[in-house]
């Protein structure tokens, strides 16, 4: 099992993770480590995907999260093939934190 841990410092899509091989994602945490309420948006973007980080592939829009709060996505099972991104987009820079645990397929 793997876990990637990413700040987000900008307000710009972040790249939290990106997939070598085939891996599962099992759980993501977005948490606000401030004392100031933001959201935070979820894109998972296939490896051909010309349109990143648009509606097409946003799976949590504006996602609120409360000063000092987590948010725990829980997978059933989101398998993701070689080089396939998430990405999360902050409301505030320097707000969220998010831990992406994985595990290879």
């Amino acid at each position: 099992m793997a876990i990637n841990n990413t700040r987000l410092s900008t307000t710009g899509a972040t790249t939290v993770f990106d997939a070598v091989g085939q891996q599962a994602i099992t759980v993501i945490y977005l948490c606000n480590t401030t004392v100031t309420a933001c959201t935070a948006t979820v894109f998972v973007i296939d490896s051909g995907d010309g349109t990143a980080s648009s509606a097409s592939n946003m799976v949590y829009s504006q996602l609120s999260l409360a000063a000092n709060a987590t948010h725990v996505i829980s997978m059933e099972k989101l398998i993701l093939d070689d080089n396939d991104l998430i990405k999360v987009q902050a409301s505030v820079a320097n707000c969220i934190t998010v831990t992406v645990s994985s595990i290879a397929v």
